[in-house]
């Protein structure tokens, strides 16, 4: 009954065109329910006569049913109605009629009203002379409804002429507009220049019209999915990994019936794992090469979490992918990924860090091995030449061995790296062989966190602000805040002294 009465409202007071009346009455339910909360009704058979009362004194703003039934939300249309304005203007509606009439659903002018406003300001007779253009360019009338449907751009301005060289080029390989109709969507909007580039991109590809013919016809994404741009950027990408005209040809054939853009995601992905594991630019495009079309279908996981559930280094996962590139196919997103076969040189190595645990007093099956087996980590072979540094100093084998089960990350280093810190502390610094055995921790901070706190020591035990039997594990062990606060501070100029020990080691 309320919408009865806003026709009324709209064709009879208003005098609006039927048709136009009728769509904004029918097609407007969130408007005529904020109008029916405005009006005071004491029965329905009131509604009419309450609402005709109520427009009388309060008329409406046209633009908000007219926007609505043109298939616009009110998120959608708010921020489009004009300031000041509250009547539909003759010009207006003399475009919407021309579009109407050039089979435009009026329930899909809303998009134009949004990407395209200028078309509702057209002089009488602009309009109709710019579909003119694109009818003698041999476009039916229903083609150009869907056109304009999903391209309103292409009625602002001058005749869109790519969007012509598009239509003739595809008209002169057999592609009819009733077969671009039916994969067009009219929920996007298309740049009839990147769709140029892109379909202009697969003649240059292609050795024939028939090559292009059936390219498109069974890829037709690869000029409409993001008016091609995704193409594009896949041709770019791999053609700089050395894919020619023919094997790029090759590759798009072969695409899987995804989105390019997914396509694209997932050779990149693969790319940047490639990268991550340290393989050569010359293996990468060989990888590429052969196996695009494949890898564009496949999401593979995190390199890291990759490299966890395989159990492998780096340089082992990259002699993997070199050999067999297809591995990958057992990585992706959503499978169980099962580590490597442990290889001879693997098996030597756990072989010597299980006889070098033995060596260090665990029990063989014990639960503390397995423990301290994940604790030390490095080669088997590494871990006994770093405990052969520690006993080249002339520290007893048994005194090591407590040393290295109480802290087993001071193995973690390279034999250099620990040797360094040995000779500092014992040579440099004059520390006996027994400060290391009780504090084998000393050895796990970096050397340059041991000279700056052993400088500032020296410093402050010059000017009688330190005690000249500090533990080295009292020095190393606190953090930086409580070093600061229980240290430094007790000489006014400690903070700045400190500061420059740290620049000075940073420059070293």
């Amino acid at each position: 009954m309320a919408e009865e009465a806003m026709l009324d409202y709209f064709y009879s007071t208003r005098s609006l065109q039927y048709m136009v009346a009728e769509s904004m009455s029918k097609n407007s339910p969130i408007f005529i329910e904020n109008l029916l909360k405005k009006v005071s009704c004491v029965s329905a058979s009131d509604i009419n006569q309450s609402i005709t009362k109520h427009l009388r004194f309060h008329p409406v703003n046209e633009f908000e049913p007219f926007l609505e039934s043109s298939g616009l939300k009110p998120d959608e249309y708010t921020h489009l109605i004009p300031s000041g304005e509250i009547f539909l203007n003759e010009l207006l509606l003399e475009n919407h009629h021309v579009l109407c009439y050039c089979g435009v659903d009026p329930k899909k002018i809303g998009k134009i009203f949004e990407e395209a406003r200028d078309v509702f300001g057209y002089e009488t007779g602009v309009l109709a002379s710019k579909i003119k253009v694109y009818e003698d360019f041999g476009f039916s009338r229903l083609f150009l409804s869907k056109l304009i449907a999903c391209c309103p751009r292409m009625l602002v301005g001058g005749t869109d002429m790519e969007l012509v060289e598009v239509m003739e080029k595809l008209r002169a390989i057999g592609i009819d507009s009733d077969w671009v109709m039916k994969n067009l969507s009219e929920e996007v909007s298309y740049d009839w220049s990147s769709v140029h580039c892109a379909q202009t991109l697969l003649r240059v590809i292609c050795n024939d019209e028939d090559e292009l013919y059936a390219l498109i016809k069974n890829h037709p994404r690869l000029i409409f999915e993001s008016s091609g741009k995704w193409t594009l950027i896949l041709s770019g990408f791999e053609t700089k990994l050395g894919l020619s005209a023919r094997e790029l040809y090759s590759l798009f054939q072969k695409l899987p019936q995804i989105q390019v853009e997914k396509c694209v995601s997932n050779l990149r992905r693969c790319f940047l794992f490639l990268k991550e594991i340290d393989m050569e630019d010359d293996e990468i495009q060989k990888v590429f090469r052969s196996h695009s079309w494949w890898i564009s279908s496949c999401t593979l996981k995190k390199t890291s979490s990759l490299l966890v559930n395989l159990k492998a280094y780096k340089t082992r996962v990259c002699k993997v992918v070199k050999e067999n590139p297809e591995e990958m196919k057992k990585w992706t997103m959503g499978s169980k990924v099962h580590p490597l076969p442990a290889t001879e040189v693997y098996l030597d190595s756990k072989a010597m860090k299980t006889q070098f645990l033995l060596d260090l007093g665990y029990v063989e099956g014990s639960e503390e091995m397995e423990r301290a087996g994940k604790s030390f980590r490095g080669r088997g072979s590494e871990l006994k030449e770093r405990f052969d540094v520690l006993v080249r100093f002339g520290l007893d084998e048994e005194d090591v061995k407590e040393m290295v089960k109480a802290s087993p990350n001071i193995l973690t280093q390279a034999s250099d790296v620990l040797e360094t810190k040995v000779r500092f502390l014992v040579e440099e610094l004059g520390y006996p062989l027994s400060t290391l055995v009780a504090f084998p921790s000393c050895l796990k901070f970096t050397l340059e966190r041991m000279k700056v706190r052993f400088a500032m020591f020296a410093w402050l035990k010059g000017r009688g602000k330190a005690d000249p039997k500090l533990a080295v594990s009292t020095l190393l062990a606190c953090s930086d805040k409580d070093f600061a606060r229980y240290f430094v501070s007790r000489h006014p100029d400690g903070p700045k002294h400190l500061e420059d020990l740290k620049k000075k080691q940073q420059l070293l």
